[in-house]
Formats: C-alpha cells, structure tokens, sequence
C-alpha cells in the first residue's frame, strides 16, 4: 500500500493540490497513475508549450489595464500559494487581482486557458476551489473568477456557487477514497482518451 494511502489510515488527511482536483475531474485515472500505482508522466510538447506561454502571460499581463475584469483599479497577486488545513488543500491561482468594494477587500481568482472551445467542467471547478482557498485565507466570500481563454482573449466570468463547493468537497473525498482503497477507476469520457499523456497506461483503452 502506498505511504499516502497509510497516512490516511492513520487518521491524517492526506494534502492534495488543486491540480489534483481538475485532473481528477477531466479523468479520475490521472490521479490514479500519479498518487496510486505512479508511472513515469510523459512532457508532452503541448505542456511545454503552455509553460512558456504563462510566463509570456505573466508579463503582458503587467502591462494591462483592469477594464477587462470590470475594474477600474485593483493590484495583482501573481501565484499566490495558498493553503487549506480544513480542506487538506493546496495550491497556486494564476492569478488574483484585489480590488476594493464598499471599503471591503475583494479577490478575483483568474486562471489562463489554452483552449479555443468551450470551458471543461474541471476548469470552473479548479476556479471553485482557488476561491475557496482564498476565502479560508483572507476570510471573506469570493463569489466569482475568472477563466481567461488565451488564444480568444475571452474572459469568462464563473460563478462560485455553494453546489459549486460542495462539489469540490465531495470530489477532494472522492480522491482520497480511491487512493485508499486502490480502486482502479473507469475513464471520464473515452473521447478524451485520444489526447491522453497517460493512455499508453490503459490497457482498456485501445
């Protein structure tokens, strides 16, 4: 049994990161691969790519007003490590704008996006579960973010729902059963398969 899975036998909650979470939403067997029976994770050129583009990201977005997140003015949190003991999550937005409202410091997750169709689910929820963390840290509600789609330069505005919430919860419980347990779990979607770092692993996937 793997030491997570001990750990978590022994009353303690095992930490997992925000990533985990999107991952697990877009395919459960991703998590499975990193946390339960770890494989080697191949560097696709898309991953690399995306890592030179945020960081071309993180400096034209210096440059940039805050008309396009309805702001007139604000300040810029760039990866902003954030913690959870009550959730057992971490992470790292982005990016989070602050801004004041009614005398009242807000925050603004936002998260880049290289996609040109619609939003995955995961996606809203990895924005979920930023806000959470950001209210745990700063002690008041996030009520919405933002997903910002690279190459349509579209800034999508997600709501943070309480189902929302729970979901993130109830998904966080889902992965640290599956890693207990050792449950090898069936794909989200086989369309997704094709694209998949990790197909080369699923002997079911052909």
């Amino acid at each position: 049994m793997s030491q997570s899975c001990e750990a978590f036998e022994q009353g303690h909650k095992i930490e997992l990161n925000v990533t985990d979470l999107k991952q697990y939403l877009y395919c459960p067997r991703i998590p499975y691969y990193f946390y339960v029976m770890p494989v080697p994770r191949p560097i696709t050129y898309k991953m690399q790519h995306g890592v030179q583009e945020h960081v071309e990201l993180d400096r034209l977005e210096k440059r940039r007003g805050y008309r396009s997140y309805g702001l007139t003015e604000g300040k810029r949190l760039f990866h902003l490590q954030l913690k959870s003991e009550t959730l057992g999550l971490y992470g790292k937005p982005d990016l989070v704008i602050t801004y004041e409202k009614k005398g009242v410091t807000q925050y603004l997750p936002v998260e880049f996006k290289h996609t040109e169709k619609g939003l995955f689910t995961n996606a809203k929820y990895q924005l979920a579960a930023y806000a959470m963390l950001l209210e745990e840290h700063f002690q008041v509600p996030v009520c919405e973010g933002i997903v910002y789609q690279i190459p349509t330069k579209a800034y999508n505005i997600i709501k943070i729902t309480d189902p929302m919430r729970k979901h993130v919860k109830d998904s966080l419980s889902a992965i640290r059963r599956m890693m207990l347990e050792e449950t090898f779990p069936e794909p989200k979607s086989r369309s997704r398969c094709t694209d998949c770092e990790y197909r080369r692993y699923c002997n079911d996937i052909y």
